[in-house]
């Protein structure tokens, strides 16, 4: 969609070669939801990455990390779909961004 960003589709589960430009996007679309010029960030999202890091930082889990291997699973499924969302998000902003950049690019009509 946006081989100038780095990113290719919308999908839940990014590609493992957008990783690294989506993480280097992260701090870029947050500074921007904060400062108002972007506000396509869902807030959901913003309360995700707090439940996310609350969840995994609190010694209270789910499943105890006592169980071996199983112990871990709460976690990582936590990370897991936190990471996806935020990823979906990431891909919208990274549009939005080279759009303003590059009026050029057209953003995908909203379904």
């Amino acid at each position: 969609m946006c081989e100038s960003c780095g990113v290719s589709r919308f999908s839940l589960m990014p590609k493992v070669a957008e990783i690294p430009t989506l993480l280097r996007a992260t701090p870029s679309m947050l500074r921007d939801s904060l400062k108002r010029k972007y506000r396509g960030t869902p807030w959901g999202t913003l309360v995700g990455g707090i439940f996310c890091i609350l969840y995994i930082l609190n010694p209270l889990d789910l499943i105890p990390e006592a169980i071996p291997v199983i112990g871990v699973v709460d976690d990582t499924l936590v990370l897991g779909v936190f990471l996806a969302l935020l990823s979906r998000d990431v891909k919208k902003y990274l549009l939005w961004k080279a759009s303003n950049e590059n009026p050029a690019i057209s953003l995908p009509p909203k379904t």
